[in-house]
């Protein structure tokens, strides 16, 4: 009987017939060599997975924490079960300092043999002993990548000849990466020679490159630092630490976690790694994860990973980079990144690692085809998202203040031909200036890089607020489109063109809108040392709305709406040469259109976004608003998934400079604590017309010999939406039946028919009210009402057919107006339940007796499966 159950699996479903699927269980208190049930569970991990094979699952125990270092895990999944918070998976060991340091009877000390990567004190990182303990030192000399000269150094109390031999430096050599360098003689107290480990490759470093000394125990002399040699570890505890009762953690390992191959990680909490958490070799899912406490990546993929999915995670706290890798780029393409938090990445100044591309959300070096969507990126040290191969796809995100440790970047940011970029919200992008070099600021929205003459970059409908340089920088890049971007209070430029000189660029640029405010409009500004490069004797250009190169041909741009202060209209700017005239403009650049490109002036001007998944209404503070269309505002402004509009007001307006629908205040610390919830989001349409739930669909004259209606119920949202059975009630004139019953659930983008019919057996007004329950929480119950006009003589409406039988109105019929595509129309099972619609049968049809039967035996063996 067992052979034949497994031989009806395999058959079922498709699968190995060689194999039952088991659960292990693992808990904190469990034995290793036990059942390894949820009653006998095992201790380790590592023991678990030695004895799973291919399709089990391990679950492991919530609220428990299990130190996982190197292991390798196959075509398993590890899962979380029971009560409390997630499972912890961690690299580090638990340590006691019993006694005080001599030199300073605040710094707790104790015994650890291996050396110390990485300190936590009740969870949280704490930084190595530095000097100075805030800010930085800056150097003196110029052009030397291995010696820093610093007069400085000499204001040390203490400072001789060789004291910080053997230390190291953290510098920010140059705009866009740090080093993390040793220090090999200090000779000179003013002098500083590196060895070349951490360097990278470009010489660039100029006066005023900031740095900051570690690695040297007499640095120990600030809370919230610690310092380990010779097998001794030195913590001075940080502010609201108690040294009595807090709780030290320490990581002695750089290796990964878990190395993933085929596998699904789940519902699991990564924290305290050196090397990285999670390590994907071969196509894995991981669904529901947390990242956090990491000192370089939470996740990073290899050249056979793809392809992946990363979903409904939350990254915080990363050192370096939550996402990174290079996979094969002509791989098998469909690797998601989608629906996840990303929160401080790469922030702590110096500790992203050594040279270019580090401290970024998401680096995709090379791959095939991966989505990044519907992700919240706040808060990056460097970019938000990198590309560096072409196919990439990132649409539908959120980006708040990226750049944000380093310059010359973007919150995306491309090296590479054919990326779609399109409805992504970007907000107040930075570009650290504290200490930086001679560029003017470089922390872009969205920016192609020039080095490689890309091309075919489509940059379609984002909003853009803030940026601490151009909205869209788009230098030396071939065939792109970009259009209905907004750009708003950008620090440069809402759009930045370039190139070499006499080549034909060939974009279409078309129905964007810059709007280029006096002052800085709401942008956000931090500490800088342009005045060591630009201020004086530099005058700061003014923003405009457009800036190119005059001696370039760019492709084609029209439909362009601009907005600029009344007193002060910077509109475009050419090679130096300013316009604020559209006619004066389009006769100056040969590729500039003046068609349907208007000029605008306002006092002041808001944005509004919608960051959700359904549309949604924006509520349009108090004061007289106006569209850049001309028309009123109004009390709302309803706006598209993704999308923006731009408010002009001319009164004076105080209030934040933009406005979410979801109710976000995206300038807060931590504004958003999890990722975007997927939510469905019912729409019900009648011949290509949305019916308003809770209005009136009004099909006007119609036939005494009966009609049929059929509407097509869409799944807009990024969830499963379920449905009730659908009723008619409170008929007047007419007989109403429902025909094709709803399916108890449509996916995400999908959409399902409800068809009617209706009887009228006399002239005159008639009405039915349909309603059927759904899971979209704001359209529960889905009610309208349904009404027309009974004639001997009427011609029906497109979408309302002429009842052409008995059998008009089921699925096969042609009486029945076809739904939208990607329905699918039930041609089997009940139809036509009467007036009252009211039975509850479903139009799936019911399973012959074979099919019944095997589903049965399927379940009868699916719950065998071995505890």
């Amino acid at each position: 009987m067992r052979g034949w159950a497994i031989w009806l699996l395999g058959a079922a479903v498709g699968a190995p017939t060689s194999a039952w699927a088991a659960d292990w269980y693992v808990a904190p208190g469990g034995v290793n060599g036990g059942a390894g049930s949820e009653a006998s569970p095992l201790a380790t991990v590592e023991h678990a997975v030695s004895r799973a094979s291919a399709g089990d699952t391990i679950h492991l125990q919530r609220g428990g924490e299990y130190p996982v270092v190197g292991l390798t895990v196959s075509g398993m999944e590890l899962a979380a079960y029971g009560a409390g918070p997630a499972p912890i998976l961690t690299a580090s060991t638990q340590v006691s300092l019993p006694d005080t340091w001599g030199m300073n009877a605040n710094v707790r000390t104790g015994p650890v043999t291996e050396e110390v990567l990485a300190v936590y004190v009740d969870g949280r990182f704490v930084r190595r002993a530095r000097y100075p303990n805030t800010g930085f030192l800056r150097i003196d000399n110029d052009d030397d990548p291995d010696t820093i000269v610093d007069a400085e150094l000499a204001d040390r109390p203490g400072v001789a000849a060789g004291r910080w031999t053997g230390a190291q430096v953290r510098w920010r050599r140059w705009s866009w990466w740090w080093e993390t360098r040793p220090i090999t003689d200090h000779s000179d107290p003013t002098t500083l020679h590196l060895g070349p480990d951490g360097r990278f490759n470009d010489p660039f470093s100029d006066p005023g490159s900031g740095y900051f000394i570690d690695g040297d125990l007499d640095e120990l002399d600030a809370p919230g630092e610690w310092h380990w040699e010779a097998g001794t570890l030195y913590l001075y505890p940080p502010a609201g630490a108690d040294p009595g009762t807090m709780r030290v953690d320490v990581v002695t390992t750089s290796d990964p976690g878990i190395r993933s191959r085929n596998a699904t990680l789940r519902d699991l909490h990564f924290t305290r790694y050196v090397g990285g958490a999670v390590e994907i070799n071969r196509p894995t899912t991981i669904d529901g994860c947390e990242f956090s406490e990491l000192e370089t990546d939470g996740v990073r993929f290899t050249y056979d990973a793809q392809p992946f999915v990363v979903t409904r995670s939350i990254f915080r706290d990363v050192r370096n980079v939550a996402i990174t890798g290079a996979a094969n780029d002509a791989g098998t393409p469909g690797s998601r990144i989608e629906r996840n938090l990303f929160l401080r990445i790469g922030v702590e100044r110096g500790y992203g690692g050594s040279g270019s591309w580090h401290a970024a959300g998401v680096i995709i070096a090379r791959a095939a085809g991966v989505e990044f969507t519907l992700n919240r990126v706040v808060d990056t040290g460097y970019a938000g998202v990198i590309l560096g191969s072409a196919g990439q796809r990132v649409y539908r995100n959120v980006f708040v203040r990226t750049m944000g440790t380093l310059n010359d970047g973007g919150a995306v940011y491309t090296n590479c031909n054919a990326s779609d970029i399109r409805e992504n919200i970007i907000l107040d992008t930075l570009g650290d200036l504290e200490t930086s070099h001679p560029w003017w600021p470089l922390g872009h929205g969205i920016w192609p890089e020039f080095l490689g003459a890309y091309r075919d970059t489509q940059i379609v409908g984002n909003t853009i607020f803030g940026s601490n340089g151009r909205g869209i920088f788009l230098p030396n890049n071939y065939n792109c489109t970009v259009d209905g971007n907004i750009s708003v209070g950008d620090r440069r430029s809402g759009l930045d063109l370039s190139g070499n000189d006499g080549e034909e660029q060939g974009h279409t640029i078309t129905n964007n809108t810059f709007v280029t405010l006096a002052g800085t409009g709401g942008r956000l500004e931090r500490p800088e040392n342009l005045s060591h490069w630009w201020l004086p004797p530099y005058a700061a250009p003014a923003p405009v709305g457009v800036e190119y190169e005059s001696t370039l041909s760019y492709g084609t741009m029209r439909a362009t709406t601009f907005v600029t202060s009344p007193s002060d209209a910077h509109m475009a700017r050419g090679s130096g040469t300013e316009f604020d005239d559209v006619a004066a403009w389009a006769s100056a650049a040969s590729w500039a259109d003046a068609t349907d490109t208007r000029l605008l002036q306002a006092q002041a001007a808001l944005v509004l976004f919608n960051d959700t998944e359904a549309t949604a209404s924006v509520p349009v503070p108090a004061g007289t608003w106006r569209l850049t269309d001309g028309s009123a505002a109004g009390a709302a402004v309803q706006l598209a998934p993704f999308a923006g509009a731009v408010l002009l007001t001319d009164e004076a307006y105080t209030g934040p400079p933009y406005l979410s629908a979801s109710g976000i205040d995206w300038r807060l610390a931590e504004p958003a604590t999890t990722y975007l919830t997927a939510e469905p989001e019912l729409v019900v349409v009648r011949d290509g017309q949305t019916i308003s739930v809770g209005g009136v669909d009004d099909v006007g004259d119609t036939p005494l010999t009966g009609l049929s209606l059929g509407y097509t119920v869409r799944n807009e949202g990024g969830a499963v939406l379920g449905l009730g059975v659908a009723h008619v009630m409170d008929a007047t004139n007419c007989n109403p039946s429902v025909t094709t019953l709803l399916p108890d659930e449509v996916a995400p983008a999908s959409s399902a028919p409800l068809a009617l019919t209706v009887e009228t057996p006399s002239e005159g007004a008639w009405s039915f009210t349909i309603s059927f329950t759904t899971t979209d929480a704001d359209e529960s119950p889905a009610v309208w009402t349904v009404q027309g006009q009974a004639k001997s003589d009427a011609v029906p409406d497109a979408g309302v057919v002429v009842d052409a039988g008995p059998d008009a109105g089921h699925p096969a019929d042609s009486g029945v107006a076809s739904p939208d595509a990607g329905a699918e129309v039930d041609a089997g099972g009940m139809s036509g339940d009467g007036p009252s619609g009211g039975c509850g049968c479903r139009g799936a049809g019911s399973p012959g007796a074979a099919g019944l039967w095997l589903m049965m035996a399927l379940g009868m063996v699916l719950a065998r499966r071995r505890r």
